[in-house]
């Protein structure tokens, strides 16, 4: 530790630690969370790291327009929920799923195990559709919240179309599927412990213990076709197809078959539309490379930053076209749509406001310490190559275990894992040169870290609470979240650890 800069590292992990603070010793609300850990952030940067303010304000920019996806987003699956919800759709749906089935543990897997893992496989946000789907079934809204998020956290490195691997082979230059197969075998652990956990986020709680073997045969089942996919199949459907199978084993064993009928065929036909429409943008290869690649466009407020805009690959565009249907197939009209947009509208206000000012900081954290042109950083360093570095010299030899944890920081800082496996992806490769390691087990601990903090971000509670009524209670959630998240990161970690000699 000659070399480090112990005060410079303890100050870059100081915002991450005053959110934490705020939200499990007060349980503090999202936007409060934004506004304390932003402005912290900006004095930060401008004093100890002396960030011109020119640079800051452009940062600030950046996360701003980093983020405009996922605001509109949260948006428009703020108003597709209310739009649903306000015609019976969703009551339908659940009651048509689930049947007569009484057991709320088994309601809580299929939706929050089975339906979010088949939405993030397929590239669909989960939170917009599977908390109301949980509300709906009887869940607390602060359950619905949590589970739209912990029912595919443990696997999430294999979700998105396999998108976050082939941003880490680009990244990285190592082989794709390597890093599939190493990232599901360091998954397994994690996502056994999101299952089992889940009494821990639900209310009520009653017949939790004696109901432990359906949670295990859920684990298992999602964990064996994960698997069996990543080798065999094509791991961009692994996380798709685990969610399908979770569905139908729970429907099995529930020995309820739903029937179909034309109001459920409509009453579908919104999720059916996004499901059909993402899957099609992420799994045909010519769609994909159109609509990622060739119709796109560049902003880059910070010069070394170009901001890539992908409106026909993103969610959020098809989530406006599935509310347009909702309110012709249901003949919302006039003031009754009028209504439903201004309460959708009011709903989604504040956490998309605290989920911009999220993006704020962390941008401002990615390029603290940048001069004017953005091409050094100054003497007193920046925020992100602290933490980094600073980790792996702290930690020296046992860097594998922790190295998750690099990938659980991105992600509670900016909510999605793509900033993590973009920030910290080369360290890893560095690290696994000075410490004899695999490099392509480390970059696995990486992504499968940054896939298990979705659990802990405030971000991904900010966009899901207000579609079931949590608004406000962000900081509550939290309480119980993050310790979740940072267990199964250590336990990706002791899986990291084992197989740290490993080619894959």
């Amino acid at each position: 530790m000659a070399n480090m800069d112990v005060l410079g590292f303890a100050l870059a992990w100081s915002p991450i630690l005053l959110i934490a603070v705020l939200a499990v010793g007060f349980r503090r609300p999202a936007l409060e969370l934004s506004l304390w850990g932003t402005a912290f952030t900006v004095l930060l940067a401008v004093t100890y790291f002396r960030t011109a303010p020119w640079v800051v304000v452009l940062a600030a920019l950046d996360g701003i327009l980093t983020n405009l996806p996922l605001l509109l987003l949260v948006y428009f699956g703020v108003l597709l929920s209310v739009v649903l919800t306000a015609s019976g759709s969703l009551a339908r749906l659940v009651a048509w799923l689930l049947g007569e089935e009484s057991d709320h543990w088994l309601r809580a897997l299929l939706l929050s195990v089975g339906i979010g893992n088949v939405l993030e496989g397929a590239g669909v946000v989960a939170e917009p559709v599977a908390a109301p789907m949980l509300r709906e079934s009887g869940l607390s809204p602060e359950s619905s919240t949590i589970l739209s998020i912990q029912g595919y956290a443990g696997i999430m490195a294999l979700s998105v179309a396999g998108t976050l691997i082939l941003v880490l082979e680009a990244v990285t230059g190592l082989p794709v599927q390597g890093i599939a197969r190493a990232s599901i075998w360091v998954s397994l652990p994690c996502l056994l412990f999101m299952v089992l956990t889940i009494p821990v986020v639900t209310t009520p709680r009653s017949g939790a213990l004696r109901r432990w073997p359906l949670f295990v045969m859920t684990a298992v089942v999602a964990g064996v076709v994960a698997v069996v996919c990543t080798y065999w199949l094509g791991f961009s459907i692994a996380g798709l197809l685990a969610g399908l199978a979770v569905t139908v084993a729970l429907l099995i064993y529930s020995g309820h078959v739903p029937r179909m009928s034309f109001q459920i065929v409509r009453d579908m036909a919104p999720f059916g539309f996004l499901v059909v429409a993402l899957a099609l943008v992420n799994l045909v290869p010519d769609l994909r490379a159109l609509t990622y690649e060739r119709l796109v466009f560049t902003v880059s407020p910070v010069p070394v930053h170009p901001i890539v805009m992908r409106p026909l690959f993103s969610s959020y565009l098809y989530l406006l076209f599935a509310v347009l249907l909702s309110l012709r197939l249901f003949r919302h009209m006039g003031l009754q749509t009028r209504s439903l947009l201004r309460e959708g509208t009011s709903k989604a206000k504040l956490p998309v406001i605290a989920m911009a000012i999220f993006g704020v900081m962390g941008q401002v954290v990615t390029f603290s310490g940048y001069d004017a042109s953005f091409c050094t950083t100054l003497p007193q360093g920046n925020m992100t190559s602290l933490l980094a570095n600073g980790l792996v010299e702290l930690t020296g030899g046992l860097y594998p275990l922790f190295a998750p944890l690099l990938g659980w920081i991105g992600t509670f800082l900016t909510g999605y894992g793509l900033a993590a496996v973009v920030l910290f992806g080369p360290l890893q490769l560095e690290a696994a040169s000075v410490l004899g390691v695999s490099p392509t087990v480390l970059v696995a601990a990486l992504i499968v870290g940054s896939g298990v903090a979705s659990i802990s971000s405030p971000l991904k509670l900010a966009m899901a609470a207000p579609l079931v009524g949590a608004a406000g209670k962000e900081g509550a959630m939290l309480r119980r979240t993050i310790p979740l998240g940072l267990a199964s990161g250590f336990l990706a970690g002791g899986i990291t650890w084992l197989l740290r000699h490993c080619a894959f």
